[in-house]
């Protein structure tokens, strides 16, 4: 995906059996239509599954979804109308079932929220059990680094929740600089922020960025139980360490899942286990720490991770290998205790190629039957970037019934797009969001996709 300050285009089988008086009945009455498969656009969603939203002729991109319990769509992402970025806002959108605009929520169907003097991005959104929605990411002063965790809290209807924070708002200082990219909710109503604070920020140099976490309690007060007055920072080896992803176990220990800088293997897929009090829990990978090479020693980074119910841990990401020729999505599964679990791929990782430049799975999601979709796109800024899945089975083969051999290309014109964010829908359906280039001065718009499962 382009990035965006820290953010860096079927068949089917049919077996019947019949007879000859039913032979003569199918002549009569036509040919027979397609059955839907498994990876299709769903053709009750938008039109013909597609959906692309502008939000005030400005770009506008769509980073992550949530599904509300009664079916509904929230979408997050960032506006803004002038390529410096000084307007640049976080944008609530919420959908109907059938893809049209929520016009119940916010101003039809839209919410918008400034941060006064401050470029902001939201990455990550989490719907609570009372239907308020928690959207988490980041604002700073123009082209500098020198940004805060923002948590925002909405009420159903869009409007922000005054008794969270200060009006709605909570934000975040880390040393030198932060931005959060996740986010996920305690079963006790508290709120896990995770991302990067900036330790040293040196411009042309390697930089120290760490893990961070923030932890609030249900009014966006920080948790003083968790971590050094609500907040926990992780270094591996005193370089570039990010969080993009938070995950909360049924045992409330909680993991962090991105990238960490070495000088032996560059950047790899990394994770760091913690206890609820914010310690890190050492019975975890090697001292509560994981890291995972590719095989290039090149750059490997994790932007999205779940959790399987029996505790194994699933991350989805990137990797570069052939000195940065080519870039594939990557999958790594961890067993509980923060091994690679072998059963999966033979090695515990698995590269997935869609032949294009820059491929990056943004969102990874896990369906009941074991089975692993990725989501993501490229970033060759060319109109073979599309949205692009993928699905896995159990041990990490492609999944042949899923689109063409397991992969799923949609195009929404002949600019750029791609996927950013996806959920799952309690019938199985994949939504993807993400955001499609314009040939006019809308630039991009936000971009929905669903998908049929089986």
């Amino acid at each position: 995906m382009r990035p965006i300050h820290l953010k860096y285009r079927k068949g089917f089988v049919l077996g019947i059996g019949i007879t000859a008086t039913s032979i003569m009945f199918i002549c009569l009455i036509g040919p027979q239509v397609a059955a839907a498969a498994a990876g299709d656009l769903d053709p009750t969603f938008g039109t013909g599954g597609m959906v692309t939203t502008d939000i005030g002729r400005s770009t506008d991109i769509a980073n992550a979804v949530a599904i509300q319990a009664d079916g509904k769509l929230v979408v997050v992402g960032q506006t803004y109308r002038h390529n410096d970025f000084s307007d640049e806002d976080f944008v609530v959108l919420r959908y109907n079932i059938d893809g049209t605009l929520d016009n119940t929520f916010g101003s039809r169907g839209k919410v918008r929220t400034d941060f006064p003097g401050l470029a902001a991005v939201p990455s990550a959104v989490a719907i609570q059990t009372d239907g308020k929605i928690v959207v988490a990411g980041g604002a700073f002063p123009l082209f500098t680094f020198a940004g805060n965790f923002e948590v925002v809290r909405y009420n159903p209807s869009g409007s922000l929740d005054t008794s969270f924070g200060n009006g709605g708002i909570v934000t975040t200082t880390f040393p030198e600089g932060s931005y959060a990219f996740g986010v996920a909710l305690q079963s006790d109503g508290k709120i896990i922020a995770a991302g990067t604070v900036f330790v040293d920020f040196v411009i042309g140099d390697s930089s120290d960025t760490d893990f961070a976490l923030a932890r609030y309690n249900p009014d966006g007060t920080p948790d003083t139980t968790f971590g050094n007055g609500g907040q926990v920072m992780t270094d591996f080896v005193g370089m570039e360490d990010d969080a993009f992803s938070v995950l909360i176990q049924p045992d409330g220990k909680i993991v962090a899942v991105g990238s960490a800088n070495s000088s032996a293997t560059n950047y790899d897929f990394a994770a760091v286990r913690y206890l609820s009090n914010g310690t890190i829990d050492t019975t975890f990978g090697v001292s509560g720490k994981v890291s995972t090479d590719f095989g290039d020693q090149n750059f490997d980074r994790a932007r999205s991770a779940a959790l399987q119910s029996d505790g194994r841990i699933v991350a989805a990401g990137f990797a570069i290998s052939q000195g940065g020729g080519v870039q594939n999505f990557a999958v790594a599964r961890y067993t509980s205790n923060g091994v690679l679990d072998t059963a999966f791929s033979g090695d515990g990782k698995t590269q997935i190629d869609f032949g294009n430049c820059c491929q990056s799975a943004t969102k990874v999601l896990l369906q009941s039957d074991g089975k692993i979709i990725t989501v993501g796109g490229s970033n060759g800024e060319s109109g073979d970037d599309d949205f692009l899945l993928a699905r896995l089975s159990p041990r990490g083969a492609l999944d042949n019934t899923f689109g063409v051999g397991g992969k799923v290309r949609t195009s929404f014109g002949d600019l750029n797009g791609g996927a950013n964010g996806a959920a799952l829908q309690p019938d199985g359906k994949i939504v993807a969001v993400g955001f499609q280039a314009t040939f006019s001065n809308q630039f991009s718009n936000f971009a929905l996709a669903r998908y049929l499962s089986r």
